[in-house]
């Protein structure tokens, strides 16, 4: 395993074990080694996933009829592409001069996302749970256990499959439609926050999608109403298969110092134990350094990497 890693390392120099730019993306380089997830149900998009607000609107009597743009190519943001958000109510930004922590757990469903519910419910700490697809009893049993304990449901795609979503921004829009109208039909509600798989300036997506890809895609997810989140602060669990427990503690804490509002990247993946393991600690180290915590919205502070 150390030459792979050595080797991965001199073809990746971008990854990095205490960089907060460590995401999910080196999960998929150590999939053969990982304990099976949830199954995820490949079956294509279905056209009802578009949005109604996405259907075309019949112009008043006596005014010209514009043909339709295609809304990855402009700047400007259209009324009918843009993504409706009809979940719970946002709860208004508070303005506070303490310190705020956001911790996200990226990639679930998964095995521990139980275990992971119940440490946060201990400690009464909101979180916010990037979702992948998993189109099974279980799966859709954990998003709605997921949402009835109040924390944030967004979107991570349906496939996380990087040939795949970054092709083009229609091939990404259309697995995160697909996503969408799975947690519709589970939850009762879209998502209007998303989190890119490999974070908005992730290299892995420039193979099947060429290198400004991600600028491209960016621009396709707010014309379409979404926020899209990075992080500030990595704990540092998707540089191994399975990080090292106090590594996790040591790299939430470290980059934590002299920030006022902090996103936490986790994530909620079977055979991350170890990220299990440290939450508890990790939390009332935050607690302790006078952070309390709250689940990101679509107007909450907000960390990018990349902005199209």
């Amino acid at each position: 395993m150390g030459k792979i890693v050595s080797k991965l390392r001199r073809h990746l120099p971008w990854i990095s074990l205490g960089c907060t730019l460590v995401g999910c993306s080196a999960t998929n380089l150590h999939t053969e080694s990982a304990p099976k997830q949830l199954s995820r149900n490949e079956a294509p998009l279905a056209t009802a996933g578009v949005a109604p607000s996405a259907l075309p609107i019949a112009p008043p009597p006596g005014l010209p009829i514009v043909p339709p743009s295609n809304p990855y190519t402009e700047e400007k943001m259209t009324v009918e592409t843009r993504h409706f958000y009809t979940g719970p109510p946002h709860r208004a930004t508070e303005v506070s001069s303490g310190k705020v922590a956001y911790l996200t757990f990226d990639d679930g469903p998964s095995e521990n996302t139980r275990k992971i519910l119940r440490v946060l419910k201990s400690f009464g700490v909101r979180a916010t749970f990037f979702v992948v697809g998993s189109d099974t009893a279980e799966g859709r049993s954990l998003y709605k256990e997921i949402d009835a304990a109040g924390h944030a449901l967004g979107n991570h795609s349906y496939s996380h499959e990087y040939n795949r979503i970054y092709k083009s921004p229609e091939a990404f829009m259309k697995d995160v439609h697909k996503l969408d109208q799975l947690l519709e039909e589970t939850v009762g509600y879209r998502p209007d926050i998303l989190r890119f798989p490999g974070g908005s300036n992730n290299h892995l997506s420039w193979k099947p999608g060429g290198k400004g890809i991600m600028s491209k895609v960016a621009r396709a997810v707010k014309v379409e109403g979404y926020q899209y989140f990075d992080w500030n602060v990595s704990s540092t669990d998707a540089a191994a298969p399975v990080q090292d427990r106090d590594m996790i503690i040591d790299a939430v804490t470290s980059a934590s110092r002299g920030k006022k509002s902090i996103i936490v990247l986790m994530h909620d993946s079977t055979y991350k134990t170890t990220t299990l393991e440290a939450l508890p600690i990790v939390i009332g180290k935050l607690q302790a350094a006078g952070f309390r915590f709250d689940k990101l919205n679509k107007s909450s502070f907000t960390f990018q990497f990349l902005t199209p």
